[in-house]
């Protein structure tokens, strides 16, 4: 008899199918409206490599999706056919970065670290903005060139790069899913919970983590290359700290370590957000209201799991 399929795995087939089926019937005018949704999902993905693997707060998911976005559009200017080794190299790029910078942060505190990768977006934004004769500075850049692939030419439209954004998100969830029953991701998960039980039983934390954060880039890296390309115009405000912190958001009202709630949140939640048109000036404060109500049922979800005082 052949073993029983996982629930985890039942739930994510259903839930990419779902999308797909949406992604099929919505039209492109909607589905103008769902990239976005997708795009600030791939990023609470990757945030969720960083604090819901490696137990690291970070602010940085706006630059390194910023950085995916410039690398990308810059590289393509000069080599616009050449969107098959331009990509990897991007996000192989951001990875090594990433894991480069993660490795110094760990010796700060925990306290520290959130300064310290927001610090990242920062000097991204600042780094645009100095360089504004290569990358337009704050008024932005246009993006001329498409994402090329051979036997199928530039890439365009918004159902295309609505699979395009599926088919990442998707990716990335089977990466985590298979790091995180791995042993490096129980080691990762045992530096989370108890740092110095972990280290006593000869983890190395910073190289770990290191590589949790690593992925983390990667996967923002290549939400800012879709992001970038499907748009057409670029400017530091698209990838800024708003981002970073609505990707923290989000994933804390999902849960850490949680692979399809974060991302339900995301989706249900802007859907939510966006139909508040209607209210004019108080769409700001349904909004916030909308978000409490959404953390406080994460916070009691949480609570509620928790095993009683006394009992194991």
């Amino acid at each position: 008899m052949s073993p029983a399929i996982p629930r985890s795995t039942r739930n994510a087939v259903g839930f990419f199918a779902i999308l797909a089926a949406v992604g099929l019937v919505l039209p492109d005018y909607r589905l103008l409206v769902v990239n976005q949704y997708l795009f600030l999902a791939i990023n609470v993905l990757a945030l969720n490599f960083c604090l819901g693997l490696g137990g690291q707060i970070s602010l940085a998911q706006g630059g390194m999706a910023g950085i995916g976005a410039y690398a990308s559009v810059l590289a393509h200017s000069h080599f616009p056919h050449a969107s098959v080794l331009l990509v990897p190299a991007v996000i192989l790029g951001a990875f090594a970065f990433a894991a480069a910078i993660s490795r110094p942060m760990e010796r700060l505190g925990e306290g520290f670290l959130a300064m310290a990768t927001l610090g990242v977006s920062l000097i991204f934004t600042n780094v645009v903005l100095t360089m504004g004769d290569v990358t337009g500075g704050s008024a932005g850049m246009m993006v001329d060139c498409r994402l090329y692939v051979p036997g199928l030419g530039p890439l365009s439209g918004d159902r295309t790069f609505f699979f395009l954004f599926l088919a990442v998100m998707a990716c990335g969830c089977w990466i985590f899913a298979a790091l995180k029953d791995s042993r490096p991701g129980r080691a990762l998960l045992a530096c989370k919970d108890d740092p110095l039980a972990a280290s006593s039983c000869g983890i190395d934390r910073a190289a770990l983590r290191s590589l949790s954060f690593g992925l983390g880039g990667a996967v923002s890296a290549m939400a800012g290359v879709l992001h970038a390309h499907y748009g057409g115009f670029i400017n530091p405000e698209q990838y800024s700290l708003e981002l970073s912190l609505k990707a923290l958001l989000f994933l804390v009202i999902g849960g850490p370590g949680n692979l399809l709630r974060p991302l339900l949140a995301v989706l249900i939640l802007e859907a939510l957000m966006s139909g508040m048109q209607f209210l004019g000036d108080a769409r700001t404060l349904a909004h916030g209201l909308l978000l409490t109500v959404a953390l406080l049922a994460g916070y009691w979800r949480g609570v509620g799991r928790k095993p009683a005082a006394g009992r194991p």
